[in-house]
This record gives structure tokens, sequence and C-alpha cells, in this order.
């Protein structure tokens, strides 16, 4: 099957003759009249009934001319496709983070983005550290944001940032008229904690000992978004990312710095071997401007 002859027979159904048809097609009306026998021929269908003057489709013509026009259909979606590559805007950016990030950071990222590549196509995926890793790892998302490296994974890999845990609690908290929460400051306080199997729990824990403070750990979470959460219904005070609080700045809890320091970082990891990706790039650069932009606000959250 030629695709000239589909080409005239679509050209016919749409103009409604083959004269029609051979002036959007640049050519005469007998190589149309042609054109529609020799598809008729392959194809073993009777396309038309031939009357006086005019073609009128039959049943298995309009049956065809169904099939014909979802082809062009995507044929015409190829042609957009090519021209958005040609314009570096087209493709798929797939990215996988931990969940601090993937609510607040990287959608703030991705509007930026969407800016500069509005065609680009942009798939989110959010778990844990180590599913993050697996996912990279697996080549199923092309970029990866992570709170912990894990072993037995060979990335590339850079850091996103590094900055000092705050502490969390209600507005109106008594806490809220320091400048900074030392660990004895939280003995009394009902303390929202992650789970001890959490990655960055033991550093707290030695901050704790070490001071010889006992907290009165009331609830646990695994992820700072619910801790925030929690602190806003008043349920207690935390000790979180400080990237996390940004993002719940707007309810009803305060930070304030808490000392001796202790670190959140964030890691940004790639799978090795991998080919240059203009959209992977471009995202990156823009991820890193969000994220120092962001550094400054949190110098002056409340």
């Amino acid at each position: 099957m030629r695709f000239s002859h589909v080409e005239a027979f679509r050209a016919v159904m749409l103009s409604g003759s083959t004269t029609a048809a051979a002036r959007i097609l640049h050519t005469s009306q007998p190589n149309v009249s042609r054109s529609i026998s020799q598809l008729e021929m392959h194809t073993g269908l009777r396309l038309f009934e031939r009357l006086p003057g005019k073609l009128v489709p039959t049943n298995d013509g309009l049956s065809f001319f169904n099939e014909v026009q979802r082809s062009f259909a995507g044929l015409h979606r190829l042609e957009e496709a090519a021209k958005r590559i040609q314009r570096f805007s087209g493709g798929v950016l797939t990215i996988a983070a931990i969940q601090i990030l993937a609510l607040g950071l990287i959608p703030r990222t991705i509007k930026r983005f969407a800016e500069t590549y509005p065609e680009a196509s942009i798939s989110i995926h959010t778990g844990h550290s180590t599913v993050v890793s697996q996912w990279v790892d697996d080549q199923a998302c092309d970029l990866g944001i992570v709170s912990q490296l894990s072993e037995g994974f060979g990335f590339e890999n850079e850091e996103l940032y590094e900055v000092d845990a705050v502490c969390v609690m209600p507005k109106g908290h008594r806490l809220a008229k320091k400048s900074c929460i030392e660990p004895a400051d939280l003995a009394e306080e009902p303390y929202i904690s992650f789970p001890r199997n959490e990655h960055g729990f033991s550093v707290l824990d030695d901050v704790f000992e070490s001071a010889g403070i006992q907290r009165r750990i009331s609830l646990e979470t695994s992820y700072s978004s619910i801790t925030c959460s929690l602190v806003a219904q008043g349920l207690g005070v935390a000790i979180v990312n400080p990237f996390a609080a940004r993002d719940y700045r707007h309810t009803e809890i305060v930070t304030r710095p808490f000392i001796p320091s202790v670190k959140h970082s964030a890691m940004l990891i790639y799978s090795k071997g991998r080919q240059e990706n203009r959209l992977v790039t471009s995202f990156v650069e823009m991820l890193k401007k969000e994220t120092e932009d962001e550094r400054q606000s949190l110098l002056v959250m409340p």
C-alpha cells in the first residue's frame, strides 16, 4: 500500500471530488483516479460508488476513511514532536525525589522550567532515598534527589544543599520568645519524632543524650511534612529540615534555630554512563537557582 494512494483517497474524501483532490495534491485528475483504483485493488475494498459526475463513498470507504484519519492524526503528532525537538523543548523529563522536596522545592522549580520548556512533559515520583536510588539505578528516572547516598549503587552525584535543622513550634508557644532553641528547652515538651530507623534520628538522639535530656516523645512520623502539620495543630514541637518548615510557614507554626547544629542535606544522583540530556541539564540549573533563592529566604523565616 503506497502512501500516495492513501493520500489521494483522503483528499477525495475531504474535498468531495477527484478534480478538487487533484488541486489539493498539485497533480492531475487522472492520477488521482488511478491512485484510488490501485488502492481498491490493494485493499480488496470498494471505496466508492461511481455515479455520473461524482464518487459516493461506500460503507467500507467510510470505515476505511476513519482509520486513515486516525493514522494522519498520528503523523501530525510526529510532525509536532519533530518541531518540539528542533526547538529543544520536546521530550519527557522523569524526576524522583524524597517527599520533602517533591512537595515544595521541586514544584516551584518546575514552574520556572515550564516557562522555558512549555511543551516538555514532566513525570514526578516520590519515595524514600533508597527507593529513589533504585529508580535511578534502573534508569526509570533521569534524575534523583535524595537525603542520603544508599550503599550498593554507583551513581554520579553532587550536593544540592546542606542546611541546619530548625525547631518548629505552634505560634504563640512559650519558646517562640527565644532567639534559638537548645536541647534543655525541650525537656518537658511533647516532642514529635522521626521513627528510630530513619536516617538522622541517631544524630538527634546523640545530641539529646549528650545534653542529658530525656525527650517526651508523643508522636512519630516518617515525613517532615506531616511533622509540620502536626505542629501546626498544636500537638508538639519538632526539629526538622528548614525546607519542610518553609513549605508550612503559612500555617500556625514558627521556627527557631536549633543549637547544636544538626545538618540536613540533599544530593542529586544520576545513573553512570548516562547520555547528555538538555532537559536534565536545564532542570538541574534551575533547581540549583531555586534552592539558593530559598536558602536565602530561610534566613528571614518567622
